[in-house]
């Protein structure tokens, strides 16, 4: 099968895998290489990505959202290095303009995809509301799971949030003997508001969907800390955990913004492309006791 590698939650796994593509997700860790001719204030995703896209020309091509600077920066770099790569450009906010110009952006990226795999639009229009029906079957399970480890759990119930590098501190945050639901980049499920009915029109309810998917730091301001901090309050956390990247200004603002609208102890882990797993575990044994003691 066709392959297509992304790294952002704004590219729509569902819509990949109706063109006829297996969707494969980036997840990058600290020893993951990186494109060395880039300067160093550049993000360290972004630079992990490119190395990984050079490195991996096997797959069909790349998907890449033209979000923030580094990610438009990203598409570029891999246009410019003859790399298979498919923008796809997403509003900086909600609304009934944002909604119609998503939906032609996402009607045009299939459609590219669609020459490619040879599948028909009618073809895709099926399989897309096939792929919708089973994400929200699957967001449904994801949080009767969680409920059911949260009962059955006398662990610290915590938010992991933060950049693609947050995934490689989930083994140390079990040892400590931490509960984690996950705001990371992969997590599909997670709504800032409640989803939308399916209507007729897979491909409107498609952009429905990614408009409601709770935002990256990028994304429309105040709705992110609102939606987090009901997330926050509905499920009984406890703390919050937030790596974030050196050079992410957008990540760098809300951290602020985020410690004052929680009402709960927060914890903010800073990275490049290396990892401080040394002073990260001391810290993180800090703010458990702190959680502990109240």
């Amino acid at each position: 099968m066709r392959t297509l590698g992304y790294f952002c939650r704004y590219v729509p796994q569902e819509l990949l895998e109706a063109c006829g593509f297996k969707a494969v997700f980036f997840k990058p860790d600290f020893s993951s290489p990186q494109f060395s001719s880039l300067p160093v204030p550049f993000c360290a995703l972004c630079k992990t990505f490119i190395s990984w896209a050079l490195n991996h020309r096997e797959l069909s091509g790349f998907v890449v959202p033209l979000t923030c600077d580094a990610s438009r920066r990203t598409y570029e770099i891999l246009r410019a290095l003859s790399v298979p790569v498919f923008p796809l450009d997403v509003p900086a906010l909600p609304g009934e303009i944002a909604l119609r110009w998503l939906t032609e952006n996402l009607n045009e990226l299939a459609r590219e995809l669609l020459a490619r795999s040879g599948r028909s639009f009618s073809e895709f229009t099926a399989s897309l509301r096939q792929t919708l029906e089973e994400t929200l079957r699957q967001r449904e399970a994801f949080f009767r799971e969680w409920e059911e480890r949260r009962g059955a759990s006398n662990r610290i119930p915590l938010l992991l949030s933060g950049s693609h590098f947050a995934y490689a501190l989930l083994p140390l945050l079990e040892e400590k003997g931490f509960l984690v639901f996950p705001d990371l980049p992969e997590n599909r499920f997670l709504l800032g508001e409640e989803p939308l009915l399916l209507t007729a029109s897979p491909l409107e309810d498609l952009t429905r969907l990614l408009l409601h998917r709770l935002p990256c730091p990028w994304f429309s301001g105040s709705a992110r800390r609102i939606a987090l901090k009901k997330l926050c309050d509905t499920l009984g956390l406890r703390g919050v955990v937030i790596v974030f990247s050196k050079f992410c200004d957008f990540q760098l603002y809300e951290i602020g913004l985020l410690r004052r609208s929680f009402g709960l102890p927060v914890l903010c882990l800073e990275h490049d492309t290396t990892s401080s797993f040394p002073q990260w575990e001391t810290r993180l044994d800090a703010f458990r006791e702190m959680i502990l003691c109240g």
